[in-house]
């Protein structure tokens, strides 16, 4: 009874937050994140996934911080558009994004090999297409070929900017671009590693959780 409770909070705080940020979603992925979000719960007993354990801060500040990198990201002009996302631990944000855009071509990179058993779990559960997750970690993955000049979007919300920017031109696509979520603008906005800020988007989170940025980098010739 105590876990019907939990997700009928969950989805009560996750309806609200969507519509406070402007967002809608059809009943049945409403329905997808309902079920991410018991399957989070339950293997976070079992293996460090999250330290936020609350139904309201997990709908905010996992789900609805993640899907709000849709206000740079979408619309998405063509289909089977690339986005990698970057130390995705339980998912976060590109799971959400995929979710809400099915056609989104996408890469996990998680190099911790529980948080990646989670996240094929969730693939397979939600028979999500055209997503994989790489055990790897950035610095090698823009070694390979096959992956340079691959990615229209790449992503994260945990990792450092130290840990993206020096790795991650390689890897972009033409016109491609990195999307840092972060909680305030960043303050050095010297050009550096051939990348440069092409613009930051503040928003607030639902129900008083605090601001965030969104901060757009682009690929330069200087």
């Amino acid at each position: 009874m105590f876990h019907v409770e939990q997700s009928e909070q969950f989805a009560e705080f996750f309806i609200g937050g969507l519509a406070q940020l402007g967002f809608s979603l059809t009943d049945a992925q409403v329905h997808d994140f309902i079920y991410y979000y018991n399957e989070l719960v339950a293997w976070n007993k079992k293996i460090n996934l999250t330290s936020i354990t609350r139904d309201k801060e997990i709908a905010v500040k996992h789900f609805l911080d993640s899907l709000a990198y849709s206000r740079v990201l979408a619309p998405f002009p063509n289909h089977n558009e690339s986005l990698l996302d970057v130390g995705s631990g339980a998912g976060f944000p590109g799971l959400p994004l995929k979710i809400s855009h099915p056609d989104l071509d996408l890469t996990l990179l998680e190099p911790n090999l529980k948080k990646g058993a989670f996240l094929r779990h969730i693939i397979g559960k939600l028979r999500l297409k055209k997503t994989v997750v790489l055990a790897k970690r950035l610095q090698d993955l823009r070694e390979e070929p096959t992956h340079q000049g691959h990615y229209r979007h790449i992503v994260t919300r945990a990792i450092g900017i130290e840990q993206i920017l020096p790795f991650a031109r390689p890897l972009l696509a033409e016109k491609g671009f990195i999307v840092l979520g972060r909680s305030k603008p960043l303050e050095n906005r010297m050009d550096s590693y051939g990348l440069r800020i092409a613009r930051e988007v503040s928003f607030s989170l639902p129900y008083g959780y605090g601001k965030r940025v969104l901060t757009v980098v682009e690929a330069w010739d200087n």
